[in-house]
């Protein structure tokens, strides 16, 4: 698998759709699963989708007429290269940074930091 592109926060609308439905989902069943404050013509939903193909996100598959749209990574998989990708952004790479700045702000709640040790000591 060739390593994704970041993802807009309307093309993570569409993947999140198709993670959920766990299937290939084509270009009506998306629209017809939107948020009702959505408010997407199919050519949008097209462009979006073209875009997540070209970002290797998607894979399309012609059945028929339609193209069944099917991930190309899980959303763990997703989330985990984004936040390699954030760490690396913000952070210079260091995950002792994340996780200090984490710290530094008050974010980490006292579970968080038992459960973190826990994961750490668990490596």
């Amino acid at each position: 698998m060739r390593t994704p592109q970041r993802i807009s926060g309307a093309e993570r609308q569409i993947m999140e759709l198709i993670w959920i439905a766990k299937r290939p989902m084509t270009t009506r069943e998306i629209l017809q699963n939107l948020p009702q404050d959505k408010t997407w013509k199919q050519s949008t939903v097209v462009t979006f989708l073209s875009r997540l193909v070209e970002k290797g996100v998607l894979t399309p598959t012609k059945i028929s007429k339609a193209n069944y749209y099917e991930p190309c990574l899980t959303e763990q998989e997703y989330r985990e290269h984004e936040t390699r990708h954030f760490i690396e952004d913000v952070h210079k790479g260091s995950v002792l940074g994340f996780i200090t700045a984490m710290c530094d702000s008050g974010e980490l709640t006292g579970d968080d930091i038992t459960a973190l040790m826990q994961c750490i000591k668990d490596r």
